[in-house]
């Protein structure tokens, strides 16, 4: 179980202090944090890194080359993976000097479990395990290098991985060496899947960004 309801709206008071927030809206955002209230989930992005709206994140997807492992085509890749609830990256910004630099970027997926009980997996570990095993087909020479023991965030289980690929982009002529980090946790009926990138192949790491970003996550 997460946060109680009670220490989830104290910590969006906290959160949220002297701010004027919308009590309709269900996702807010005050500097550095972000909250989803009908997800139930709050976090404080690294210091000066953005957000990267919904609407921008349709060219990010047009520019990713992905793999061909899967039978459809990159479309139907895309829909069958979901866009992300939030996407969080360190050069946010549209500039001429950072085309073509990657950019360190935490994605977070949340996923209702009705929607992939077609996979006929039966424990969450199962489907954590077939995650792991197709992603090959959509990220090149992707393989995990380590298996942590589960860890907990706000009293919920989660599943911790390092792995790496070779990241393909329009704007780069060749593959990229990245290090990828992915944590999945079951919470809510729901799903949720943080992945961290970065690559020390070209000095763009975040390792502290991801552990702050970590310790700040609570869940209701």
């Amino acid at each position: 179980m997460g946060l109680g309801r009670r220490e989830f709206i104290r910590l969006i008071s906290l959160a949220f202090a002297g701010a004027v927030i919308d009590p309709l809206k269900a996702v807010a955002t005050n500097d550095n944090i972000y909250v989803n209230k009908k997800l139930g989930i709050l976090f404080h992005k690294p210091e000066d890194w953005g957000f990267i709206a919904v609407k921008d994140f349709g060219k990010l997807k047009s520019e990713q080359k992905i793999g061909t492992g899967l039978d459809m085509d990159i479309d139907e890749v895309w829909d069958e993976l979901g866009d992300p609830v939030c996407v969080m990256t360190k050069y946010f910004e549209d500039k001429p000097e950072l085309k073509g630099v990657f950019s360190p970027t935490i994605t977070l997926n949340i996923t209702p479990k009705s929607s992939l009980e077609y996979l006929g997996y039966e424990t969450f570990e199962e489907l954590v395990e077939m995650s792991l095993l197709a992603t090959p087909l959509i990220l090149k020479d992707f393989e995990v290098v380590k298996a942590y023991g589960p860890c907990e965030i706000s009293n919920i289980k989660f599943y911790e991985f390092d792995a790496r690929y070779c990241f393909e982009h329009i704007e780069i002529e060749e593959p990229l060496p990245v290090e990828l980090k992915v944590l999945k946790g079951e919470h809510n009926g729901c799903y949720y899947d943080f992945n961290f990138h970065q690559s020390k192949a070209w000095n763009q790491t975040a390792e502290k960004e991801f552990a702050q970003f970590i310790r700040s996550v609570k869940l209701l």
